[in-house]
């Protein structure tokens, strides 16, 4: 038997796509209507109603990227005490690969700004390395701009 949240009864658009895609098709409408101007002819693929797709490759990036992922306990560990040891640092750790650990940041600004915390960054997580007898001995940190850092 399906349980049923109490979103699922009350937001029709959920249980219906169809009713969604009439929604969204019925507000593009509007929006191209109300900057349209009379007498002038309307183009076949107005910019208003286009509807965003899913970029081709989006699928197999998140596949490839679960399949690259190294486990780790290392990094588990990392990523486990990271608010403890870090609060007010604006990266997290994003992935661990080939004995490199990669902290994502949302900007470049935000790149700039840690670039020189690294050194500092890498000793604090030494102790971490140093529980863990299947740690890497060594290992490298690096900075990514990612928009919505996981």
């Amino acid at each position: 038997m399906k349980s049923t949240t109490p979103n699922d009864s009350t937001d029709p658009l959920r249980k219906h796509p169809e009713l969604r895609r009439r929604l969204r098709d019925r507000t593009a409408r509007k929006r191209l209507a109300d900057r349209v101007t009379p007498g002038l002819p309307v183009d076949a693929d107005p910019v208003e109603t286009r509807v965003p797709t899913p970029r081709v490759g989006a699928l197999m990036d998140d596949l490839l990227g679960d399949l690259l992922k190294e486990k780790s306990a290392f990094f588990d560990s990392v990523c486990a005490q990271w608010t403890t040891l870090f609060p007010d640092l604006p990266a997290r750790p994003g992935r661990y690969q080939d004995g490199h650990l990669f902290l994502y940041v949302r900007t470049a600004g935000q790149l700039f700004a840690l670039r020189p915390k690294l050194p500092k960054i890498k000793k604090a997580l030494l102790p971490l390395r140093a529980a863990d007898p299947n740690a890497p001995k060594r290992f490298t940190l690096h900075l990514e701009i990612h928009s919505n850092p996981t």
